[in-house]
């Protein structure tokens, strides 16, 4: 279960510091503050310090490197295209020196166990396409040389098999396929797919909401339920879910979008129109059983893309005073 304290408040884009004190429970309406359970997460800090849109954080299974997503844009409000992203590494994953891995445009990348083999998605012939190579110069080498559906995106790798997403008829399906584009099996719609680490079961998203698919029996249960207010308009979406090492929680983002009835005037009359919201995204945890959910930060910010390290440190983005950097915090679970 995850402690539970009062919410405290991190300037860390200011100052480059934690601030300790106890705050308010309410979320803070500047966009300079992450708000964060301190009995939860503890030695948050920030990793790199360049400025540039970031996405799909990914750390080695030894915790010592980061591969993630970078586009060269600093507007963190900015529409990117996929393409616009490529690879980065970082060898030491809390320092900001970053090497240039992979210079065509890509997105997703994921660690193979031996902290050196990586699965990414390219974009290249107006299309996405797996392939895996190594940071030590392992070149490039296809797994779908042709997207499977519209698209292959999203990768999960366990041994040599692979979870991806992909397109089929306008529709978000999950696919499995081996590393060297064998076997491929389309397994039911949903996006994001992620291994448990050890037993034969992913975590994904399907219609906003977190499910498990256990591939024993095909078996299919819902974790998480995205809510839908139909009175106010607010329909939920959860990204990202990833399990902790021991399998015991999913980590995911989670943010929503609330459509409010507004009036345009027109001609001399008030006619009721449709205004979009997007709220912000934040972090959540909750068991594997769909039990204890957590928020884990607030705040007017968005914090996005989180991934487990080692020893219940997690990494994530957050866009802290119009900077869009990798954070790091530790994760205090109960025994």
């Amino acid at each position: 279960m995850v402690k539970k304290n009062c919410w405290f408040t991190l300037l860390g884009a200011i100052l480059g510091t934690i601030l300790s004190g106890c705050a308010s429970s309410a979320e803070s309406k500047t966009a300079d503050i992450i708000s964060y359970d301190s009995a939860t997460l503890q030695n948050v800090i920030r990793v790199t310090e360049n400025g540039l849109r970031k996405d799909a954080v990914r750390v080695s299974p030894d915790g010592s490197k980061i591969l993630y997503c970078e586009a060269n844009v600093t507007d963190v409000n900015a529409t990117i295209p996929f393409e616009d992203f490529s690879v980065m590494l970082l060898r030491d994953a809390n320092l900001s020196a970053k090497t240039p891995i992979v210079t065509d445009p890509s997105f997703g990348p994921v660690w193979y166990d031996d902290n050196a083999g990586f699965v990414y998605v390219v974009y290249e012939g107006g299309a996405s396409k797996l392939v895996k190579s190594n940071i030590t110069g392992g070149g490039k080498t296809y797994i779908t040389r042709n997207p499977i559906g519209d698209y292959d995106t999203r990768p999960s790798i366990k041994g040599k098999e692979i979870l991806c997403e992909t397109g089929v008829n306008g529709v978000r399906h999950i696919v499995r396929v081996k590393d060297d584009g064998s076997e491929v099996t389309i397994l039911g719609t949903g996006n994001s797919p992620s291994w448990h680490p050890t037993e034969n079961k992913y975590v994904f998203i399907k219609d906003g909401s977190i499910c498990v698919m256990d591939l024993s029996n095909n078996q299919v249960t819902q974790i998480y339920a995205a809510a839908t207010d139909k009175d106010r308009k607010v329909i939920e979406f959860c990204s990202q879910p990833s399990y902790s090492k021991d399998g015991r929680y999913i980590l995911f983002a989670k943010g929503a979008n609330t459509f409010i009835t507004a009036t345009t005037k027109k001609g001399g009359f008030r006619l009721p129109s449709k205004k979009l919201e997007t709220q912000r995204q934040h972090l959540f945890l909750i068991h594997t059983d769909g039990t204890g959910l957590s928020q884990l930060t607030s705040g007017n910010v968005d914090v996005f893309a989180p991934s487990w390290g080692i020893d219940n440190d997690i990494f994530f983005v957050a866009n802290v005073q119009n900077a869009t950097e990798i954070w790091k915090a530790k994760l205090l679970l109960a025994d």
